[in-house]
């Protein structure tokens, strides 16, 4: 014997998901009564300390959004202001410097004679030192100050400090770059100058740079302030203090000026930057609050954010506080469940026992009520089926010896029409070998028309097959009707495809000839026609026969089981229709006394995915 099957089924129906749903219902099947109590009991325990923990933790996140989350939002706006202030602070120091005139004429004079005496040279400096020396005193976070000419010359140099070296030459060459498209505000930079007391040999600090104009908005020179990083970011740093926290400074130029996120790369830096107000966001699995906050008057941005890693172990510290409550009761119920199941469930378990012995065949079995509750209930329905078995099994056996012998006779009804189907082949060929070809004809038609209702009712038909019967059928009834008649069908080549039920068109051409021609000696005339209309398969029968009158069609199309049985085969095509299709399909009547009767037939016609998966 040839087995087929289907890896693809075979595949799921052994995967790891049916294989877990199959354990779980043959443990179901399988475990006590006690067990599924416990069970049960111990899974709605869990279920509503874990839905308490977890409204708990949702409780405990939504209190950190609305308090936490506020107190931070307001330490990074105050952080903001303070910054605001000291960036306010060097742009009136800058300031002071840029548009004092003695500055201004003494670089200019630097600038534009260069062969100064070194007896001038050294006054003019002296005045400078002077003029500047009050900014040392007044700004304490400088580090450094220089002012160059347009060609690129010091002409001051002031440490303030002993911290950081000189600028040089590469270092200035940077500076320049950056602000050479400037207009004169402030350019901002964080660089790493040589220092010589630090023990890294460099100390981290802002450059703040911008071209010198006079009152007249002529250029003639350069300030390049070196500040103090502490003086910037001790606004802010603390915001963004310990592990879990950021901060992000940006300039007017929207480029990150400071971070103490050592990780950060360009895109994220882009990123963040465009993040605006303040909210919740999620980044490789972990959850971060961020607040951000913009300067309309110097035009930078703070931003800042921390981990909610600490926030979250809290709600889930509450959350497995919860589900150990759960566990610890779980533990208690299941204790009280094993001691008080052997005086509760001591009914239970005899019913269990006597079903056993009746399941053996022991059906004298019976069962002790010792209560009035739902187990004694149980008890005293299964003492009522244990007295009626035996004679349930008697009624059981006669019913499966009448079963048989009505399948019997079902199987030999069945053989009979084949029989006759074989006899009507072989009378054709009797026939045709006798050069009878009209009765073989004759015979033929009638033999096919017998085959075509014997098949399966469930094999696939077409219209072209159930066209073919009703030519067989025409046959037929042209041997027997007196004066003959016309008959024509017309079908287009587009709809011959479609499915029909079988021998639906028959009892309806069958009326005709039965009371449409009635009484008719001449002239009679059958006409089928079959096409495509929309989503319908449009099949018409027109006669030219006698007719009926409006309570003839409705009585038809009635409801009751009543009326006369000439429209038996009418009705039933209607109900074939209608429980095979249902709406909107469906039969209508034209037709009027002496002046021939059209049944419309509207049938689905296929879709072309139907077809192409019939094609398939």
């Amino acid at each position: 014997m040839y087995v087929e099957f289907n890896r693809e089924s075979l595949r799921r129906e052994v995967s790891p998901e049916n294989g877990g749903l199959l354990l779980r219902k043959r443990w179901l099947a399988r475990a006590r009564f006690k067990t599924k109590l416990l069970v049960g009991i111990s899974a709605i325990i869990l279920f509503t300390f874990g839905l308490t923990g977890v409204l708990s933790y949702q409780a405990h996140i939504h209190l950190f959004e609305e308090e936490v989350s506020g107190q931070y939002v307001k330490a990074n706006e105050q952080a903001m202001t303070q910054l605001e202030l000291r960036i306010q602070e060097l742009y009136r120091i800058s300031n002071y410097i840029v548009f004092n005139p003695t500055v201004e004429q003494i670089i200019g004079k630097f600038s534009q004679f260069k062969e100064v005496g070194p007896a001038e040279r050294f006054l003019d400096e002296e005045v400078l030192k002077t003029e500047l020396r009050q900014v040392k005193f007044d700004a304490p976070q400088l580090l450094s100050l220089y002012l160059y000419d347009m060609d690129g010359v010091n002409y001051y140099h002031a440490l303030m400090k002993e911290t950081v070296d000189p600028l040089d030459l590469r270092t200035f060459g940077e500076i320049r770059r950056v602000v050479e498209d400037s207009s004169g505000e402030i350019i901002w930079m964080r660089k790493s100058l040589p220092s010589r007391i630090e023990p890294s040999g460099f100390r981290n600090v802002f450059l703040a740079s911008r071209w010198m104009r006079n009152n007249s908005l002529g250029m003639y020179g350069m300030l390049v302030m070196v500040i103090d990083e502490e003086f910037i970011t001790k606004t802010f740093r603390e915001i963004g203090s310990g592990e879990e926290g950021s901060v992000y400074l940006y300039d007017q130029k929207e480029k990150l000026l400071y971070t103490d996120d050592e990780k950060l790369t360009p895109g994220e830096a882009e990123r963040l930057f465009s993040l605006k107000n303040y909210g919740i966001e999620t980044r490789g699995g972990e959850s971060f609050f961020y607040t951000s906050n913009y300067s309309p008057n110097n035009n930078f941005t703070l931003v800042s954010r921390t981990s909610l890693s600490e926030i979250f172990q809290k709600g889930q510290s509450i959350l497995n506080l919860n589900l150990m409550s759960g566990l610890l009761s779980i533990f208690l119920s299941g204790l009280l469940i094993v001691l008080l199941s052997s005086r509760l469930l001591r009914p239970l378990g005899e019913l269990v026992l006597a079903m056993r012995k009746v399941r053996e065949g022991n059906f004298d079995t019976r069962i002790e009520t010792r209560s009035q509750d739902e187990l004694g209930f149980l008890a005293d329905s299964f003492n009522a089926m244990a007295s009626n078995v035996n004679s349930l099994i008697k009624e059981v056996y006669l019913s499966q010896i009448s079963e048989r012998e009505a399948e019997l006779k079902a199987l030999q009804a069945q053989l009979n029409p084949h029989f006759l189907y074989n006899t009507l082949n072989g009378l054709y060929w009797k026939l045709y070998l006798q050069n009878d070809l009209d009765t073989a004809n004759l015979v033929s038609s009638l033999s096919g028309l017998l085959k075509y209702s014997l098949e399966r009712i469930k094999k696939r038909t077409t219209l072209e097959e159930e066209l073919e019967q009703i030519q067989n059928y025409l046959i037929i009834q042209n041997a027997f009707v007196e004066n003959g008649f016309e008959a024509e069908i017309l079908a287009d080549d587009d709809v011959l495809h479609c499915d029909v039920q079988r021998l639906l068109l028959q009892p309806l051409v069958e009326n005709a000839f039965v009371h449409a021609f009635r009484n008719r000696s001449s002239s009679k005339k059958l006409v089928i026609r079959a096409y495509r209309l929309d989503q319908y398969l449009k099949i018409e029968i027109a006669d030219n026969g006698k007719g009926m009158d409006n309570a003839q069609i409705e009585e038809i199309f009635s409801a009751s089981p009543g009326g006369e049985r000439e429209s038996l085969g009418i009705r039933s095509v209607i109900r074939r229709i209608k429980l095979v299709h249902g709406e909107p399909y469906r039969v209508e009547i034209t037709s009027a006394p002496n002046d021939g009767t059209t049944m419309h037939l509207y049938l689905p016609y296929p879709q072309e995915d139907s077809k192409e998966e019939k094609g398939a």
